[in-house]
């Protein structure tokens, strides 16, 4: 809709110098941007809360190198081993110049969250990294903190209220909104453009059938307003995508549950992971993107990560040293008794009703490899990435824990410049910006933990800090 298709006159309910739209990291990042700029803006959000972003709802890993906390910890990262870590598991299919975006702001965005309030407690070494660098904090408590500033700065929050188109001038520049709220529809002005963070489409059920069909089998765990409204609103301008055939699912959720929890993620501890033949299908220190998709073609779409005393050992330590006051390993009974247990693998195998002689098989097969430091199937060498060795199972009791994949997020979308300018075939699409999950592009053929959110925050901030500068 043009500007001149408003009611024929300039005629607006509302206004400000920039509009956003989505309340998640890339959208309060934003506002606090702009508000730093002091450029006024009114944020936009579907949801009743905060609680229903996927920042919210992240495992709270973010991906930063060099930072004081890893120097605390001995730890030696760069600008360079990041860079090339990202590019490596995106199977250089990522945009480069992205990459680099994030490369060079992301030290800078950790000390911005760090002086924000931002508590980080440990650091982790998962998908995709040759070093530990995923900085884990709490991720309601990172949003909140975030929620607070924005507000405190004074950006307008509204709530219930959805964007259902971009409005745009003679000229097709992207001039406000229609926003769909308690009371009907409102006009808002814009004066230097919109930043659409509206995330994934994570439940857009046609949209992921188009890409993969397999998808439909995976559990979304996105919130409930990602069904893509902002992707749609920007194409419906000319916008396109990039990267949507690398959509996948992440590998890790328990099979009767709608949650993740640390017991999920134990084959990044040693554990290794067995389909309902009782055979491993992947080389379980790849992306949990890459296990998760390999995942949905096993029966069931079931993998079982099987471990020993001491990894299970590892991952009590761990989540003491994440959680010390709310310890999932011996306080959360409803996820440990997800746990089976046995004394011998040929008892475990019962239990969990796989073939014997496979599982049996299947582990002994492992342990050789061990000693040569690279198992015979897939070429396992390392726990996570690149990091730790690989170790024998062979400590009673065994353990086994049921999982399946779950869809977190897309990491596919329209396509924007380093300035976060979204563009359509001819080039920009004058004052609108887009950031965080609805962006593609950037994590190319798979997925680097911790990444997306940083990406958000990143993005949110230089798309804040170009509109800022419009008009």
């Amino acid at each position: 809709m043009t500007e001149k298709s408003v009611a024929g006159t300039r005629v607006w309910d509302d206004e400000a110098d920039v509009i956003v739209a989505g309340a998640g990291g890339a959208g309060l990042s934003a506002a606090i941007e702009l508000r730093d700029a002091e450029a006024s803006v009114i944020v936009f959000e579907k949801q009743s809360t905060i609680e229903d972003t996927s920042t919210y709802l992240c495992g709270g890993g973010y991906a930063f190198a060099g930072t004081d906390f890893q120097e605390r910890k001995g730890l030696k990262d760069s600008n360079d081993l990041l860079y090339k870590d990202l590019m490596d598991v995106g199977q250089w299919k990522n945009d480069e110049k992205m990459v680099r975006v994030y490369v060079d702001n992301q030290l800078d965005t950790y000390y911005w969250l760090t002086k924000l309030g931002v508590k980080w407690i440990a650091i982790e070494a998962l998908a995709g990294m040759s070093v530990p660098r995923v900085h884990i904090t709490d991720p309601a408590d990172a949003l909140t903190v975030l929620k607070e500033a924005a507000v405190q700065k004074g950006a307008r929050l509204l709530f219930k209220t959805r964007l259902t188109e971009l409005l745009t001038d003679k000229d097709k520049r992207v001039i406000g909104v229609i926003a769909e709220g308690k009371n009907g529809n409102i006009r808002v002005r814009a004066r230097k453009g919109v930043i659409l963070t509206t995330g994934g489409f994570g439940r857009d059920v046609e949209r992921l059938k188009t890409i993969d069909p397999l998808l439909l089998h995976a559990v979304p765990v996105v919130g409930a307003g990602h069904t893509g409204d902002g992707h749609q609103m920007a194409e419906a301008l000319g916008a396109f995508y990039r990267d949507v055939e690398y959509v996948k699912p992440t590998f890790g959720i328990y099979a009767d549950s709608t949650s993740s929890d640390s017991l999920s993620l134990m084959f990044y501890n040693g554990a290794i992971i067995v389909n309902k033949e009782g055979k491993r299908f992947i080389d379980e220190s790849k992306s949990y993107k890459d296990i998760g998709k390999t995942a949905l073609r096993q029966t069931d779409g079931v993998g079982y990560q099987i471990y020993d005393q001491k990894i299970y050992q590892i991952g009590v330590e761990k989540a003491k040293g994440l959680r010390p006051e709310k310890a999932l390993w011996g306080l959360d009974e409803s996820r440990i008794s997800r746990l089976v247990k046995a004394d011998t693998i040929e008892e475990l195998a019962s239990k969990i009703s796989v073939p014997l002689e496979a599982l049996k098989g299947t582990v002994e097969r492992y342990n050789s490899g061990v000693d040569a430091g690279r198992e015979p199937d897939f070429g396992r060498t390392a726990i996570a990435g690149a990091t730790g060795r690989i170790m024998k199972i062979d400590v009673p009791p065994f353990y086994a824990y049921a999982c399946k994949s779950l869809l977190p997020g897309t990491y596919g979308g329209i396509v924007v410049d380093e300035s976060m300018n979204v563009l359509n075939r001819k080039g920009k699409i004058p004052g609108l910006y887009a950031a965080g999950e609805i962006v593609g592009g950037f994590h190319g053929a798979s997925y680097h933990s911790g990444s997306a959110v940083v990406k958000a925050v990143i993005f949110g901030r230089i798309a804040a800090r170009n509109a800022a500068k419009e008009g």
